[in-house]
């Protein structure tokens, strides 16, 4: 895992370095940073924790994980319209389960009943080289650009754990329990999105410009590598994110 990671970073500094040595390919490629925020979900259900003892999950609830991403971009310009984005990029993404806990009432302000809930937080942080070509709908030498974009960004997941937060302190099985964090097994270390989105910013020329990013990415492989010996848990399991960001060309 160490040795993709540092593949990664020596290939994003390669092309520094290159920028750096041939000023007129300097002209036509731009660093920038980027940073932006995440809403994803598994495509189907599993196992809310490693260690659970239960096996009925059917009251577990789906929601979207809300997370971060950002790092450093390397956009190279080859035609009037057309262009090749590299990001290094740090992407936290994940899911979350929500189950209902009838062993505890919880009084709002006003005095009235709410009901309580047990929250699993699914946490899978990746490294990851997105690569896009993107297609520029105004010519160059327009202010704003609008730009679609699609292509593929391997990872390598970095840190995988389960946040398990119980209301008021007690479990979805009535007993004491403190929140906990556990570690998400079975997470595949590599894997491989597809994306697809839209960019819209200034293209004014400025030594600076700021933009704004959409997005949409997709596994290409399952999160989990459990196998059919594991009873079929986890398995095919995909996921879906979308994010929006912003960012600045240098």
């Amino acid at each position: 895992m160490k040795s993709k990671l540092c593949f990664f970073i020596l290939l994003f500094y390669g092309l520094y370095v290159q920028a750096q040595e041939h000023p007129d390919f300097e002209k036509k490629v731009r660093f920038g940073i980027k940073t932006g925020i995440n809403a994803s979900i598994f495509t189907r259900k599993v196992m809310p924790t490693s260690t659970a003892e239960r096996s009925d999950f059917s009251n577990f609830n789906s929601f979207v994980r809300n997370s971060l991403n950002a790092g450093l971009t390397a956009d190279g310009r080859l035609t009037e319209r057309i262009s090749l984005t590299a990001e290094l990029l740090f992407n936290s993404r994940g899911m979350v389960y929500k189950e209902k806990n009838n062993s505890v009432t919880i009084i709002d302000e006003e005095g009235e009943e709410q009901p309580a809930y047990n929250n699993f937080n699914f946490n899978i942080d990746y490294v990851e080289l997105p690569i896009v070509i993107n297609y520029n709908f105004k010519p160059s030498s327009f202010r704003i650009f609008l730009a679609a974009y699609a292509g593929l960004a391997p990872g390598i997941a970095v840190n995988s754990k389960t946040k398990l937060h119980y209301d008021e302190g007690v479990d979805g099985n009535g007993r004491e329990a403190k929140n906990e964090i556990l570690p998400l097994k079975n997470v595949k270390h590599f894997n491989n999105s597809l994306l697809a989105g839209v960019k819209l910013g200034d293209n004014s020329p400025r030594k600076i410009n700021f933009y704004a990013d959409f997005r949409l990415s997709y596994t290409l492989l399952p999160v989990f590598s459990r196998t059919v010996s594991d009873n079929g848990s986890n398995l095919d399991t995909r996921m879906l994110t979308g994010s929006v960001g912003v960012g600045v060309k240098f």
